[in-house]
């Protein structure tokens, strides 16, 4: 077996339990609580700007 197995194992047999217990379980095998560093935002790049002869815009501020 290897440390894959293990993990997914251990995966399966939490995933049909509550969270509270889920986590009081890896906190008696261990495991610590950490606060995660938050992930950067994916975003999706606008695409450049055209330069169209026959697009015309305006704005007015009222």
């Amino acid at each position: 077996m290897t440390s894959g197995d293990a993990i997914r194992r251990m995966a399966e047999a939490l995933a049909d339990i509550p969270e509270a217990e889920c986590a009081e379980a890896l906190r008696g095998l261990g495991a610590k609580e950490r606060e995660q560093a938050p992930r950067p935002a994916r975003r999706t790049p606008l695409p450049a700007p055209r330069r169209d002869p026959g697009i015309v815009s305006a704005v007015e501020w009222v």
